[in-house]
């Protein structure tokens, strides 16, 4: 492969450059640097590492390097990880931060050890705090999120997993699902099953450890299906595998007394069954109408616990019941559209609970934000797109009529969120583009009633 150009070494001494790449004949023999000044749009050779330098010592060493770089030392690190506990930590308590606290002290304070697991976690802690500018995300996180990546990688290619590395792959997996990059996030929520599972974190829950420990396990436990279910919602498919996912202790559905964490989890839960409810359950098996039945029945039992204190709860309050309204809007939009004899009732049925549900959402969304903006969950944007699409794309639920006052609630809502997380300001696009087609769609449910009237 040789370049179109010749190096920036040769040229400047005037010699004759064989432009081979991506080192030419004169700097290897006086071994120097070979640079060329590419076209922006040409193909770059992409550094590799030597497999002799591919050791733990070396990892470390270049994660902490990263680490001070990216974020910095002392007063910045404690700041950095403050942003962290204040924001994301309020709704995905993964990490303890007594514990975190405790051992950033020891390895880049008093340097008693050297950990890359501990700059990796520290590293996403900081990744997942990265905001949008003006709707895009800077070229700096991403840059950053493409290092972890590669890190990840290269630890996995050592054979080192931890409950550390364990927490940052689920970190990685939230900056997917907030940015949109949706095929990684699919991906990379399967994959943090599998490591989990070579773990044997459920082992660890059962060991003689202290309490604050094993909360911390239990919670990554519950993150685990948190977000490989959510991933699944937002990529359109049926939950990973069950093989490593975290054993179920799903008790009472209408636990009021639950704390958040935990109730999120029970949320994700009985979004998994509406999700292989809709993409691993045969025809045959959904046209009974059983399983539909009850899930319906148990979404609607845990919802009623978000509504002991608020007539119409704030759709950005809760990260438990947007993902429930996720699953129940699913569920009845599913159940509105099965063409089965003798349905009719449930059918309709189906459809004034959705167009309740859709109400419920729009009506919630009147009230300002309950929280500033860096503490917005990654969980809220998906029922608010769903709940608006399904206004605007069903006119059984929007009564034929202008959807618009309906919707607006949601699209403001979306767009607030979108200062946090890239994937809302992309569902907002979507409504945005469906809206400029509602006027020929309500046309057409006009022409096909006329004619079903005429008939």
């Amino acid at each position: 492969m040789s370049a179109d150009q010749a190096c920036l070494r040769c040229r400047k001494q005037k010699r004759k450059c064989d432009r081979i790449l991506p080192c030419c004949a004169l700097c290897k023999r006086l071994n120097k640097q070979c640079v060329y000044q590419l076209p922006e749009d040409a193909p770059r050779l992409l550094s590799i590492p030597e497999l002799a330098d591919l050791k733990l010592t070396n990892l470390a060493y270049t994660l902490e390097l990263q680490v001070s770089s990216v974020i910095g030392d002392g007063l910045k690190l404690q700041e950095a990880a403050a942003l962290y506990f204040r924001t994301v930590h309020t709704w995905f308590p993964i990490v303890s931060e007594n514990r975190y606290h405790a051992r950033l002290v020891d390895t880049r304070v008093q340097r008693n050890t050297t950990s890359p697991e501990l700059s990796l976690l520290t590293l996403c802690m900081a990744l997942v705090c990265k905001e949008p500018i003006s709707g895009v995300l800077p070229d700096s996180a991403w840059s950053l999120y493409v290092s972890i990546k590669g890190f990840v990688g290269l630890l996995e290619v050592l054979g080192a997993n931890s409950l550390e590395i364990i927490q940052s792959r689920i970190l990685l997996t939230i900056f997917e699902i907030g940015h949109a990059v949706n095929n990684a996030a699919s991906i990379s929520a399967a994959a943090n099953i599998r490591a989990a599972f070579n773990l044997d974190l459920d082992s660890s829950c059962a060991k003689n450890i202290n309490p604050e420990e094993q909360q911390e396990i239990e919670n990554v436990r519950y993150a685990l299906l948190i977000v490989d279910s959510y991933a699944s919602l937002e990529s359109g498919q049926s939950p990973s595998t069950q093989r490593g996912r975290p054993s179920s202790d799903i008790k009472d559905v209408a636990d009021v007394e639950l704390k958040a964490f935990p109730k999120l989890a029970r949320a994700s839960k009985l979004l998994d069954w509406v999700l292989i409810h809709i993409y691993a359950t045969s025809q045959e098996d959904r046209s009974s109408g059983v399983e539909g039945v009850a899930i319906l029945k148990c979404l609607t039992s845990f919802m009623t616990t978000f509504q002991h204190d608020e007539i119409h709860p704030h759709p950005l309050s809760d990260s438990a019941l947007a993902i429930s309204r996720s699953a129940m809007i699913e569920a009845l939009e599913l159940g509105s559209h099965m063409r089965i004899p003798d349905n009719h009732y449930c059918m309709l049925t189906s459809v004034n609970i959705l167009k309740s549900l859709v109400h419920e959402v729009g009506l919630g969304g009147k009230l300002a934000p309950p929280v500033e903006t860096s503490a917005f969950s990654v969980f809220l944007p998906h029922c608010l797109f769903k709940a608006a699409m399904v206004c605007l794309c069903d006119t059984r639920v929007s009564g034929g009529i202008d959807a618009e006052p309906f919707i607006q609630p949601m699209k403001t809502l979306l767009g607030y969120l979108g200062l946090r997380w890239v994937a809302a300001s992309k569902y907002l696009e979507k409504i945005e583009q469906a809206q400029k087609q509602y006027p020929l769609r309500i046309k057409n449910r006009l022409i096909r009633t006329k004619l079903e009237g005429f008939i």
